[in-house]
């Protein structure tokens, strides 16, 4: 998803101190009060400043560093702290763990700038990478941690006269972004002065006091002639009725589930509109000919479609899971209230960005009975409900855990990777029998930054309570699918195919 710009050509920069002693308060960092006073000294363009201070932890930086580029949606993050020698200096191991590319030249050019003052900038060991998502990237540099030293790296050096003897490396960091997508970045020329391509360059936008300027240039020395008097036009208010039409059903408003206001409970709701042939891709394992032992129901995260885990079925069964067939629809493309002008896939709306906060109960209501109703449709072609498990990950779990635990009918087992449970606090009262009765596999990243793990443990407290077959697990790793937690995702469908 591309981040939102309040301008086209607004810059999202993430600063990031790294520090154990400044993360407690021991002492007062200086690193992001020096960067931020720089881009905003070099940089013409309008910045939105994401700012994080924290410890020499090497999760805890990479956490830091997808946050910004994955959710936030920053075009370049600068860091600063922890790229020596010592043994918590981790800031280049992180760095490189969520790159996608290595751009070696900047810390070749980085070392280059500081060995001209002292000896010891052969023990840096900064790095610049490029981080990239499928419709987003980001450049990230490790910078010293002096605040001289950061000023120097960036600027480059110049002799008395002002003129550049070794180039800083924000000199190609514009150009480098204009590449990936990002915004045209322009440069105060006093402070640095960025390169690029004469094919890449574009004319210089006039100052708002030269364009005064021009304008007052441009007006008549003589005063211009009285204005004639204008007749009085009628406002749409008063308007001749036969110029007034109702408007077609398809042009009324949207229920205020698109809002961002939460609708009365009282409104009814429209059955939900089952999914189409086209909504719906299926998928077994191609490693075997054996038939499906469960009918897998698989809900996609946000963001994505039902095409991202067509290499499920067999992952499973490569796990020594039970032979599945995959059923996987598409959720409805919408715009979020956070990101509005970025259409995408999602099963409801995101309002906060607390995502258990001022939640989209209708949004999650419709999709949760569309998928019940799918359930239904199986059923009735069919498969018997036993041998049908609901899954998912991130959004896709939150709607199999919402909808699994308010069947009419009991099914095979419900699975949530990287999720959690919408609208928690109304579960007590609204689980079915059915639901309670549902063996339930939850499984979550204690590195997530996506969904909170806090979140998630708090999901699965309040699951515990009313579904006695629940098993929680936990991995070292982010909001993402890994190897040991398909093996236990195998095993909990295994469990399911052999109690029937």
């Amino acid at each position: 998803m591309k981040p939102p710009r309040s301008t086209e050509n607004e810059l999202i920069l993430g600063l990031v101190s790294i520090s154990d002693r400044a993360s407690r308060g021991q002492y007062t960092d200086e690193g992001i009060p020096n960067l931020e006073a720089w881009c905003k000294k070099a940089i013409t363009n309008p910045i939105r400043v994401h700012k994080r201070l924290i410890p020499d932890e090497r999760f805890e930086i990479e956490k830091t560093l997808r946050e910004l580029v994955d959710i936030i949606g920053c075009d370049l993050i600068l860091t600063t702290g922890g790229t020596g020698p010592a043994r918590r200096d981790v800031t280049p191991e992180a760095t490189l763990a969520v790159a996608t590319r290595e751009l070696p030249g900047f810390g070749e050019q980085m070392r280059a700038i500081s060995g001209h003052f002292v000896p010891t900038a052969i023990l840096s060991r900064q790095v610049g990478v490029l981080r990239e998502t499928p419709d987003h990237a980001a450049l990230i540099l490790n910078l010293p941690g002096r605040p001289k030293a950061i000023a120097e790296t960036l600027e480059g050096l110049r002799d008395d006269d002002g003129k550049v003897l070794v180039n800083g490396i924000f000199a190609a960091v514009p150009y480098c972004i204009d590449l990936i997508g990002g915004p045209y970045i322009e440069t105060n020329g006093d402070v640095v002065e960025a390169f690029r391509p004469k094919s890449a360059r574009r004319p210089k936008a006039a100052a708002p006091a030269e364009e005064a300027k021009a304008d007052e240039a441009r007006k008549p020395e003589t005063a211009p002639e009285p204005a004639k008097p204008v007749e009085p036009q009628a406002t749409p208010a008063q308007a001749a009725p036969e110029a007034k039409t109702e408007p077609k059903p398809e042009q009324q408003a949207e229920p205020k589930a698109e809002t961002g206001i939460e609708p009365r409970e009282e409104r009814a709701e429209p059955a939900p509109a089952p999914f189409g042939p086209s909504e719906i891709v299926f998928a077994t394992p191609r490693s075997t000919d054996a038939p499906a032992e469960l009918t897998l129901v698989w809900l996609h995260g946000l963001g994505a479609d039902n095409r991202d885990f067509l290499p499920l079925a067999d992952e499973i069964l490569h796990q020594d899971g039970p032979v599945c067939r995959l059923v996987m629809p598409n959720a409805p493309v919408r715009e979020l209230t956070l990101h509005p002008g970025f259409p995408l896939r999602g099963w409801y709306d995101l309002r906060s960005h607390t995502i258990d906060e001022n939640e989209d109960v209708l949004g999650i209501r419709e999709s949760a009975a569309r998928v019940s109703a799918l359930i239904d449709e199986l059923e009735a072609n069919g498969i018997p409900r036993r041998r049908i498990v609901l899954g998912g990950f991130s959004q896709g779990a939150a709607i199999s855990l919402y909808a699994g635990l308010r069947l009419s009918a009991p099914i095979g087992g419900i699975a949530a990777l990287s999720g959690y449970l919408p609208l928690a606090q109304r579960l007590y009262s609204e689980a079915t029998a059915a639901g309670r009765a549902t063996p339930v596999f939850m499984a979550h990243g204690v590195f997530d930054s996506v969904v909170s793990p806090v979140t998630a443990e708090r999901s699965a407290s309040v699951i515990r309570e009313v579904a006695p077959a629940f098993s929680w697990k936990t991995y070292d790793m982010e909001h993402e699918v890994g190897g040991e937690e398909l093996y236990d995702l195998g095993r909990f469908l295994r469990s399911v195919a052999q109690s029937f």
